[in-house]
């Protein structure tokens, strides 16, 4: 049944991810031009804010969300989370104002998160010996929609507008949530049974799912550091379209007599791309990795890698040596989500796999949605340049600490399955 709903998850993230990419990458232009902001400091704080509520809600809610998922179902949640992106994305353009904007994020961000539940789904009934490859596998989706994204965005702009960009990503996840509903199957007799009847046991069940993991010393760690790695690359990440109007477009695109807007919009969708081709080329190779040396492993040299990577961007002044440096850190980043999946599934006892996979995506975008303001507020101080080497510093603090756990806690350092209870037995 699992590769059932492998092909039916994997065009599900693909669309939804296509969806939100159309918009993403030019957020900051989109908050400036939509609520005529003009002065620099004031769109960098709204942009970021704006970029960061949505993974900042999500990552408190999404826990909630994976316990439940875990009593009542995945499919439920993939489709719900995917119809939350689809209404909100298509409510944004109707925002006049950055609060307004900062609203709509904030409630897509709490009722969306559909990457936990969609993996959790598949992975339910994937052998032991192919969870990094299968992970690497639907990373491969978001990968593939990550990098068709801007483009696509890019397209549907230049014909229709930049709301029609919103509302051509609500449609996308719409599709993707009905390939779910349509396609995937779920073996419900094997959810947990409630402890108790009634509408107020399930509550309580939930919100105590995630305590067994969260009283797990190594699992706490774990999840502390995945939240110190997304911190430090998303310190930055939001900001590019900002870097590259620093250090000026690619000369190629003036030469082919594009505006100088324009060359910056077409070349930070550029930047974007080449991150979305290492997730769609490397992905795969880092879920490989996992399985044969271990993604804690992985995972310390993805961040100390990006640490030096990002330190050198720092020092580049021309929009080509930051390209270039910008493809070689894609090649790190393309292993995170997969390496930090695949490490934290090692130590979920059965049953909870949505409730662990909930955490570490909280982390992950905990560290997605404090960055850009973390970013926000230090680049009034050391500029954007000066972000990059601070950057660097929180991701070596992050290798370091998971070469430290690697060598405190060997892989066997697994949580006790808990007695389940199926709702045929109860």
């Amino acid at each position: 049944m699992w590769r059932r709903n492998f092909f039916a998850v994997w065009p599900s993230l693909f669309l939804v991810s296509l969806g939100l990419m159309m918009v993403i990458p030019t957020l900051p232009i989109y908050v400036e031009e939509k609520c005529g902001i003009t002065d620099p400091d004031a769109v960098r704080v709204w942009a970021g804010l704006i970029y960061a509520v949505g993974p900042f809600t999500a990552a408190f809610a999404g826990p909630l969300w994976g316990a439940l998922g875990d009593r009542t179902g995945r499919k439920a949640m993939v489709v719900r989370s995917s119809l939350a992106i689809a209404v909100c994305m298509a409510l944004l353009p109707l925002a006049t104002s950055p609060e307004w904007m900062l609203a709509v994020r904030a409630v897509q961000g709490a009722f969306a998160g559909y990457v936990a539940p969609a993996i959790a789904l598949v992975a339910a009934d994937v052998p032991a010996e192919r969870h990094g490859r299968t992970i690497g596998r639907l990373q491969v989706a978001l990968a593939t929609g990550t990098l068709a994204g801007p483009a696509v965005g890019q397209v549907v702009v230049e014909h229709f507008g930049r709301d029609a960009g919103f509302w051509g990503g609500g449609l996308f996840a719409l599709v993707g949530a009905l390939a779910v509903a349509v396609l995937a199957r779920e073996d419900r007799s094997r959810l947990p049974a409630p402890t108790a009847p009634g509408v107020q046991a399930m509550v309580r069940d939930v919100l105590r799912a995630p305590l067994p993991l969260l009283r797990h010393r190594v699992v706490l760690a774990l999840l502390a550091l995945l939240f110190l790695l997304r911190l430090g690359q998303n310190m930055v990440e939001p900001f590019i379209a900002l870097w590259i109007r620093e250090l000026g477009p690619l000369d190629a695109l003036r030469h082919a007599g594009e505006d100088e807007a324009r060359a910056v919009e077409r070349t930070t969708a550029l930047a974007f791309t080449m991150l979305a081709v290492a997730q769609l080329v490397c992905t795969p190779l880092w879920g490989r990795l996992s399985d044969r040396v271990g993604p804690l492993r992985c995972l310390a040299a993805v961040s100390l890698a990006l640490a030096v990577v990002l330190g050198f961007t720092g020092t580049v002044r021309t929009v080509g040596a930051y390209l270039g440096l910008r493809a070689v850190a894609a090649v790190f980043m393309a292993g995170s989500m997969t390496l930090a999946y695949a490490a934290l599934t090692r130590r979920a006892p059965p049953g909870g796999q949505a409730t662990a996979f909930a955490l570490a995506q909280s982390c992950i975008q905990l560290g997605l949605s404090l960055g850009p303001t973390v970013g926000a507020q230090a680049a009034r101080g050391v500029g954007l340049r000066g972000l990059f080497f601070l950057s660097a510093v929180v991701l070596l603090a992050a290798g370091l600490g998971m070469l430290e756990l690697r060598r405190r806690s060997p892989p066997s350092d697994k949580l006790p399955p808990p007695p389940v209870v199926t709702q045929d037995a109860a």
